[in-house]
């Protein structure tokens, strides 16, 4: 047994009608943190309420997306200095924000048990929201995992690049050495097809049905689109910079599958898929 599942017992098992879905990835540059701040937003517009906590305590940048300034979040939070609701920042009339702000070598301070408490505490105190969308850092690191591992659901960004599929099947591997039991999902960006995502998909499932004797899930994907980084340019959401762009008709499935609702039927198009393991998945070499 290693040290993280030490901590299994510091988590609050009781379950709540809230979700906490944490969103990592194998590399940087997947679109990650622009994922997170256009499925709160898109959540955000189902009514319900969302509070996004930016864990990537090195690089954190939602507070840049949202085009807000902020010196107090998740430093004062995790050191004991600000209560959880007096960190949390009201960004608009649905969304709440977790900053990351001057926190680079935060984790080097404080230790497993901690961040394990952080997690009970946004579990525990977060009774105003609905969902809980936790952006981490990129890569393997033990406090991302402790957090992932008080997660409902583990999302795990990758893009059709072998960097990125071979560093997201390593931090697969990773968690489920932590924890066999984890939900986790992967979420496919910048796909041209929905054809190049669920072949990808199968990929990772052969190696990971191999190796690892567990097969994740498949979530779905989004298409290359440049209206993200036009949204990003402009310091909006992608429904604010265009409403009418695919990318929000996709976000808007994303955002019902997380919540296990049924997104309208004009919502639903050709990248819909099934959930397929390695054994049925049309793997080619």
């Amino acid at each position: 047994m290693n040290r993280l599942q030490l901590h299994k017992k510091d988590f609050t098992q009781k379950k709540s009608q809230k979700k906490l879905i944490s969103i990592l990835s194998g590399k940087g540059g997947v679109g990650k943190s622009v994922i997170v701040y256009n499925l709160a937003d898109t959540i955000a517009r189902m009514g319900k309420r969302v509070l996004v906590v930016d864990a990537d305590v090195n690089f954190g940048n939602q507070h840049v997306l949202a085009n807000i300034n902020v010196d107090y979040g998740f430093r004062q939070f995790a050191k004991g200095q600000l209560s959880l609701k007096e960190a949390v920042l009201k960004i608009s009339q649905r969304v709440s924000l977790l900053a990351s702000v001057n926190s680079i070598g935060l984790f080097d301070e404080i230790d497993i048990p901690t961040i394990a408490n952080c997690m009970n505490q946004i579990r525990t105190y977060t009774e105003d929201f609905d969902i809980v969308l936790i952006d981490h850092s990129s890569g393997v690191n033990k406090h991302s995992s402790v957090m992932a591992y008080g997660a409902d659901i583990v999302l795990t960004v990758l893009v059709p690049e072998l960097t990125s599929i071979s560093d997201s099947y390593g931090l697969f591997k990773y968690l489920h050495d932590i924890n066999a039991d984890l939900d986790c999902r992967f979420l496919v960006n910048r796909a041209e097809t929905s054809e190049e995502a669920e072949y990808i998909y199968a990929k990772l499932c052969a190696v990971a049905e191999r190796f690892v004797e567990s097969i994740p899930k498949y979530f779905g994907y989004l298409k290359e689109n440049d209206d993200f980084r036009k949204a990003v340019a402009s310091q909006k959401t992608v429904f604010e910079s265009n409403p009418n762009s695919e990318v929000s008709i996709e976000l808007n499935v994303l955002a019902h599958k997380l919540l296990e609702t049924e997104a309208p039927i004009d919502f639903f198009n050709s990248f819909e898929r099934i959930n397929k393991t390695a054994a049925t998945a049309d793997i080619k070499e």
